[in-house]
Order: C-alpha cells, then sequence, then structure tokens
C-alpha cells in the first residue's frame, strides 16, 4: 500500500509541477497546496491503517484456505480473524460482519480442534465479493502416517513381501 501511495504522490506531483507551471499563480498556489494536503492525507491515511483489520470483501487476493491463528467474536459488531496463509511470511488480521451462524461454526470448529490437538482452517470461494455464502471453518485434518517400509525392515523376509 505504502509504494501505491508513494507512486499517486510522485504523480500527482509530476502533474502539479510539470504540467501546471503555465497557469496563474493563484491556480500554482493553488495545486501546491492541494499536493502538499493530498501527500499528508496519503502519509497519515497509509499510518491509521496499519495494524487494523481488513474486511475479508475487500480481499483480492485468492483466500481459498487460511490457518486460523486466533480470533475474537464482538456479538452485534463484528468477528475478527488472525489468519496464516500458505507460503505467507507472516500472519494478516481480518473482519467478518457478525452473523451467529458464522460465530457458531467457528466456535464448533475451535472447540473440535481443541479436542483432537488440532488447528483450524477457514475456507472461502474464490469468487469472494460475488459469493454471499458465508466462510466456512472447519478442523484441520490430521496428517497422514508416513508409508512403512516392508523391505528396509530387519524383520521383513522375501517370502513375506508381496510380488
Amino acid at each position: 500500500m505504502i509504494v501505491s501511495a508513494v507512486f499517486f504522490a510522485l504523480l500527482l506531483g509530476a502533474f502539479v509541477f510539470l504540467v501546471l507551471p503555465r497557469g496563474r499563480t493563484w491556480q500554482r498556489t493553488g495545486s501546491a497546496t492541494v499536493f502538499v494536503l493530498l501527500i499528508a492525507l496519503v502519509y497519515g491515511g497509509s499510518i491509521e491503517l496499519l495494524g487494523r483489520p481488513k474486511p475479508v470483501r475487500l480481499e483480492w487476493r485468492a483466500m481459498e484456505k487460511a490457518e486460523v491463528l486466533g480470533a475474537s467474536l464482538r456479538e452485534n459488531e463484528a468477528i475478527y480473524l488472525w489468519l496464516q496463509f500458505d507460503g505467507a511470511p507472516e500472519p494478516k488480521v481480518y473482519t467478518l460482519p457478525w452473523s451467529m451462524q458464522t460465530a457458531q461454526n467457528l466456535q464448533d470448529a475451535m472447540q473440535e480442534s481443541e479436542a483432537t490437538g488440532t488447528g483450524v482452517e477457514m475456507t472461502m470461494s474464490l469468487d469472494s465479493g460475488l459469493d454471499d455464502r458465508e466462510p466456512k471453518f472447519h478442523p484441520t485434518p490430521q496428517p497422514a502416517l508416513p508409508d512403512k517400509n516392508y523391505y528396509g525392515s530387519p524383520f521383513a523376509t522375501r517370502t513375506n513381501a508381496p510380488g
């Protein structure tokens, strides 16, 4: 986001100082003032957004599957989620609009995952902006056991091996 804000400010600055020099003095003064105010607004807005939860409906990347690291339920307000995506170096904070059904699904998944000793996953469709269905929460499936190596065992004999 910071890169796009800097790009916006530089583009606006190029417009103000390269395109408008032929304008009248009051036009140049006004455009320079607007430029300074927009830079302050972009900087202040980006600082304000740091650390705040992002609404899931505004997410533009594919959110097919994420691990739920933590959740906070605020009744009649929102559901706050701390999500870790595959391949992402750091977790991200998101917010869902309050829904009793979603909150119940999340609590059920958290209780079941605590009982089985696994985590909680959240799945959404790729078209989350157009999909009216709510995100689904479920316990993370337990990993499969490794294959047994019958041939590497000192107790295995050729007569016991299949084929």
